[in-house]
């Protein structure tokens, strides 16, 4: 198998053999490695920009085409990098949603005194799950405006019949359009269960 070409190993990996794409993350780990280097910061942990870089890696690893004129090695860095680009911008939203939370509890202390009547209890401290919130994230953002609106509420633990009546629309299609959000989230399930496989991470 080491003796393959990275094409050869690509083909065979398409096709199910876990070997092959063992021994293509096994060659280009290098390379993730030095993309995520370039931008890696303290939001999140180094393992985890490991784990999004073999994911643009086995994602081009799936939809590289032999006859398009580029090389794999050329067409994986791309895809790590954009794949590592959109980790970035989720976690830079994060962390401007967390700088604003705590923007809006440091005002609510504003007027507060020893005599007030009320207090804030501080929040249960609960380790985020990064990873998967992100890969929730990227399932989503290619629906349309209408489908995301609906599974926004369907995320806040809105029923079918609420949803409807909230957004003023059929049943039928709030059904439909979680319905498609299940199936592109399935879809993408086997990819990042290999890559927990192959990782040893947590995803």
């Amino acid at each position: 198998m080491r003796r393959l070409n990275v094409n050869r190993l690509v083909k065979l990996s398409k096709v199910g053999d876990m070997e092959a794409m063992g021994m293509i993350l096994e060659k280009f780990e290098p390379m993730v490695k030095s993309v995520v280097s370039k931008y890696y910061g303290a939001w999140a942990d180094f393992e985890d920009f490991m784990q999004i870089g073999y994911v643009g890696l086995m994602q081009a690893v799936y939809n590289y085409k032999e006859n398009s004129g580029s090389k794999f090695s050329t067409f994986a860095y791309l895809n790590i990098s954009s794949e590592i680009k959109s980790f970035l911008t989720y976690l830079n939203r994060q962390k401007n949603k967390v700088l604003t939370e705590a923007m809006n509890i440091e005002n609510t202390f504003e007027d507060f005194n020893e005599n007030s009547e009320y207090y804030i209890e501080a929040p249960e401290s609960t380790e985020p799950d990064i990873l998967n919130d992100y890969f929730i994230k990227q399932c989503v953002k290619d629906l349309n405006n209408d489908e995301k609106e609906i599974i926004d509420l369907w995320f806040e633990n809105y029923t079918y019949k609420e949803i409807s009546k909230k957004l003023n629309i059929k049943r039928k299609k709030v059904d439909n359009t979680i319905q498609k959000i299940k199936r592109i989230v399935n879809d993408k399930q086997e990819l990042y269960e290999k890559i927990r496989m192959f990782t040893g991470g947590a995803i």
